[in-house]
């Protein structure tokens, strides 16, 4: 058996010819072999479209600058109709809640849109949007790495690119 993390690829055709064989395994576990304990499960809460469903994606990054900043984000999601997303160092920064983490060590996201403002494209967030359709990067650098992997660019400040 095998698992992947949630839209990391595209799912494959359905084929009705194709059958799977259920084996029963008869397994017990030994409560006191168990090193993890479920203290308490706690459902989050979305506001607006789920981070994982979302047809459009607006991530921000450290180059927001600022929690004032980041609202910019949140509100080109917001007239898209889409969900908002950020970098760790964003979410480490408090400019965003780590729900919205998008990367290797967050959420897997594959969006028809995926857009990347003023972040610069480390690998472990890459790992998070790939999977996307469009991948639209706003960043003042040219050779940001987030370029490597976008389909449309646009080199310059955010804050010029994106409308008010």
């Amino acid at each position: 058996m095998a698992t992947l993390r949630p839209k990391t690829v595209p799912p494959a055709e359905r084929n009705d010819s194709r059958q799977g064989k259920f084996v029963p395994v008869e397994g017990k576990v030994d409560p006191s072999a168990l090193k993890v304990t479920v203290v308490e499960r706690i459902k989050e809460q979305v506001e607006g479209v789920k981070l994982e469903d979302a047809e459009v994606v607006v991530s921000g990054g450290r180059g927001i600058g600022n929690a004032q900043n980041f609202e910019m984000v949140r509100e080109l999601a917001r007239v898209l109709g889409g969900a908002v997303g950020a970098t760790r160092p964003a979410c480490d920064e408090g400019w965003a809640p780590v729900t919205l983490q998008v990367g290797q060590s967050g959420k897997v996201v594959s969006p028809k849109v995926y857009i990347a403002v003023a972040l610069s494209g480390a690998m472990s967030h890459i790992a998070g949007h790939l999977g996307s359709k469009y991948i639209v990067a706003i960043n003042k650098d040219k050779e940001a790495n987030i370029f490597n992997v976008a389909h449309f660019g646009i080199v310059g400040d955010y804050k010029d690119a994106i409308p008010d």
